[in-house]
């Protein structure tokens, strides 16, 4: 009898499934394509064997990937065991009907081999239109807002549609507006009616309900839709912040208005700058406390009463003289100690004592220690009248100018470039 069962449920794998091999893997997928639905969560199970004869682990991954999602992305697997891998698949509710491919990606994490597998799903629609989304411009109201309202209805048909839609605005959930329309949609396209609920003294604080309703001209529903917005007790602090720069200070002013109906009792103002502004910061009155986090510092004030229609000012001040005058110190530094790093370095080289009645050579080294090419250098040298230059040079030859004190020796380099280092030599004999 056993065998007849194992004989059964083999037959049923071969018709109706195809086995996919690769170095260990084995992914078991419906031979036919699945049918799931747009918009909907598709759930769909597939069998994945381990072949070898050591445990393993298996992860998972699909494409494309916004359409499924897993409890598990891998898996433990003992030597030979079969496990089953369930997947959520919702297709986005435009997605065109017909066939498309779903790609498994299995990989071994102990032994780095790999299978993938082509999943086709046959995806349908159960409607051509639906509800997109209800947008609103806020969703906390206070005394006097209103509230705008927009169901965007989609066609993703090749027809036109006609429906009736029905906007309900619920508190506990009794009705108290509803708007009524009825839309010819046509192919491809949106539909983004407008609605506008005004907020008034008769509308009490607390959490309300948008319920959008698309229906057949026949009233069968077609698409539900629903979101919460909130209407506040008409309490209105207004914080204007108003801030005049100096060339060493800023005096930021914060002031603050009870534009509400009721007397604001024990509430917070609150001043959030980056922490290192902290030992810039000089305030008329002190905080009550501070708090710093995420490289900020948040300073709190307790107001204790304002009355409607009072105000009240915060003013404080960021000083910057101390470190204006210590940041021009260490900038007037950094460029000396750069300008004398940077400039070019000249260095005069001889040996020992002058030979009598002999030449004798000097050389000058002139090095480009900057980034950038140095244009148009002139070198000056100078040999006392107890000397005389012998006109023979072995490198670029200067221009020699006798004086009664001696000869000046002047060289003109049209370039040097960075790092570059230029020798220049001329000899001499003395005289005496």
């Amino acid at each position: 009898m056993n065998f007849k069962i194992f004989l059964l449920v083999l037959s049923f794998y071969v018709l109706f499934f195809n086995v996919v091999y690769a170095q260990g893997i084995k992914i078991i997928v419906p031979e036919r394509p699945i049918t799931v639905y747009a918009g909907q969560m598709n759930e769909i199970k597939l069998l994945i064997e381990n072949d070898e004869d050591s445990e393993d682990i298996f992860y998972f991954s699909f494409w494309p990937t916004d359409w499924v999602s897993l409890k598990e992305y891998w898996l433990s697997f003992n030597p030979h065991e079969i496990r089953t891998l369930t997947l959520s698949i919702t297709p986005p509710r435009d997605t065109e009907e017909g066939m498309h491919v779903l790609t498994l990606t299995t990989k071994s994490l102990n032994f780095n081999f790999s299978s993938s597998q082509k999943v086709y799903l046959n995806v349908q629609r159960l409607t051509n239109i639906y509800l997109s989304e209800i947008r609103v411009n806020k969703q906390v109201l206070s005394l006097g807002e209103t509230l705008n309202i927009q169901p965007v209805i989609t066609n993703v048909g090749k027809e036109n549609e006609e429906v009736s839609l029905t906007t309900d605005i619920l508190k506990d959930k009794s009705i108290i507006q509803k708007f009524d329309d009825t839309f010819l949609v046509g192919p491809k396209s949106t539909k983004i009616p407008t609605y506008s609920f005004n907020v008034r003294m008769d509308n009490p604080p607390g959490s309300y309900e948008i319920k959008v309703s698309l229906k057949t001209t026949l009233n069968k529903l077609i698409d539900e839709k629903s979101i919460n917005f909130t209407i506040q007790p008409f309490h209105k602090l207004e914080k204007e912040k108003k801030s005049k720069n100096n060339l060493f200070y800023t005096t930021v002013t914060v002031r603050i208005t009870n534009e509400g109906n009721v007397r604001e009792t024990n509430f917070y103002v609150t001043e959030s700058m980056p922490s290192f502004l902290k030992n810039f910061f000089y305030p008329e009155m002190e905080p009550i406390s501070q708090e710093e986090k995420n490289n900020r510092i948040v300073y709190s004030w307790l107001i204790h009463d304002l009355d409607p229609g009072q105000s009240l000012s915060i003013n404080y001040q960021l000083r910057f003289e101390n470190a204006i005058i210590i940041s021009c110190i260490l900038i007037v530094a950094i460029v000396w100690v750069g300008w004398l790093f940077y400039r070019p370095k000249l260095m005069k080289k001889y040996l020992g004592m002058i030979p009598e009645k002999k030449e004798y050579t000097i050389s000058l080294h002139v090095k480009n220690k900057r980034k950038h090419p140095l244009n148009n250098l002139v070198v000056r040298d100078f040999v006392p009248a107890i000397a005389t230059v012998v006109k023979k040079f072995d490198t670029l030859a200067p221009k020699i100018k006798r004086k009664a004190m001696g000869t000046e020796l002047t060289w003109k380099i049209k370039q040097l470039k960075p790092k570059e280092e230029r020798i220049l030599t001329y000899r001499i004999k003395p005289v005496i």
